[in-house]
């Protein structure tokens, strides 16, 4: 028999790329059951658990943005804070001085976070490595300096300012604020999802597992890089918009608060798992939960709700090194909710699902 008539006699096997899998599908009946409850939640009367909505909902977006950026590009940033402070200085600009609904302010000050990230990021990006670490707490320290020497109206300067709310009924502003925080965090989400199912995710995992390698096959490693720069900024702004439309009064040294935003977002991404989607979620709620339960207790100080986190912190870098989400996913292989990896599936052939 020849070659020709042996691949005659082997009929070729259908197949099909597959993405879904069957844990991917329970995460998405859970994550509709929660982003329906957050709904709930917001447009209800209980505005305690309104505010904390909102503080988790932001946490999230934080620490899925900085995931997205050191996660998937290896570019470690202490600067964060910078972008928070933006985004939260645009809002009252936005409101005050343009007259703005404050919710709508909310849009322009996350853009206007994404377009300074550009020459920012021109800065940053000429430094490699702990250099680039150090760079954007430097350029952030130096953000922070500028606005607190801004002394006009709309800044005011190392005092601060406030949002003009006057208006809103303080109810309203707190279920509608709520309600946007929520959005916004699956709005982030969903981004973090679309760009890592979209042919630049593929190029950020390349240049995650092999930037030498990913160069070599064409990959532009800066301009992809700078891209997830960009996008994590404005939706960093976002977050810093919508906590301070909770807040109302932003002051400097607060909003650039490497200590209040950037070292927490850390924490929490070690918490969840570091280059996944599901691990700064967990992440932020865990972090969450622990500041909520020291902040209920009146014995416990600050001070131990920063050695509390310290300690969780280190036992999952000891015991947990891909944290709570990452060691799952290596307990049970098919785990997964958010799949955005390709498997080619050929009928008749035994599936093997620890790739997904």
């Amino acid at each position: 028999m020849t070659a020709l008539d042996a691949t005659a006699v082997v009929p070729a096997r259908p197949a099909r790329v597959q993405r879904a899998t069957r844990s991917s599908w329970v995460g998405l009946v859970v994550a509709v059951a929660v982003v329906g409850w957050a709904v709930m939640t917001a447009l209800g009367d209980d505005r305690a658990w309104q505010l904390k909505l909102t503080d988790l909902c932001v946490y999230v977006v934080l620490a899925s943005m900085w995931n997205l950026l050191a996660g998937y590009t290896g570019l470690v940033s202490i600067g964060q804070q910078a972008f928070v402070g933006l985004g939260a200085y645009g809002l009252i600009v936005f409101a005050n001085e343009f007259n703005r609904d404050i919710y709508v302010a909310v849009i322009p000050a996350g853009v206007v976070a994404a377009v300074i990230a550009i020459p920012l990021g021109f800065l940053a990006f000429r430094l490699r490595g702990a250099y680039f670490a150090i760079g954007t707490w430097v350029i952030a320290e130096v953000v922070r300096l500028v606005l607190k020497n801004n002394t006009s109206d709309a800044i005011g300067g190392g005092r601060g300012t406030s949002l003009d709310v006057s208006g809103y009924e303080p109810a309203d502003r707190i279920s509608t604020t709520s309600l946007v925080a929520v959005l916004v965090a699956v709005a982030a989400i969903a981004a973090v999802y679309l760009v890592l199912r979209s042919r630049l995710g593929l190029a950020l995992q390349a240049v995650r597992d092999n930037e030498s390698g990913a160069r070599g096959l064409g990959t532009d490693v800066y301009r992809t890089r700078f891209t997830i720069w960009v996008i994590a900024a404005g939706f960093t702004g976002l977050a810093g918009a919508v906590f301070y439309l909770k807040q109302l009064n932003v002051q400097p040294d607060a909003a650039f608060s490497v200590g209040t935003w950037t070292a927490p977002i850390i924490v929490m991404v070690v918490f969840g798992g570091l280059g996944t989607i599901e691990g700064p979620i967990i992440g932020a709620v865990t972090y969450y939960l622990l500041r909520d339960w020291v902040q209920d207790n009146e014995w416990l100080s600050e001070p131990s709700f920063l050695i509390v986190t310290g300690a969780v912190a280190i036992a999952c870098a000891l015991f947990l090194k891909g944290g709570i989400w990452g060691s799952l996913t290596q307990r049970f292989p098919r785990l997964q909710l958010f799949p955005v990896r390709r498997r080619l599936v050929v009928e008749g052939v035994a599936d093997d699902r620890r790739g997904t």
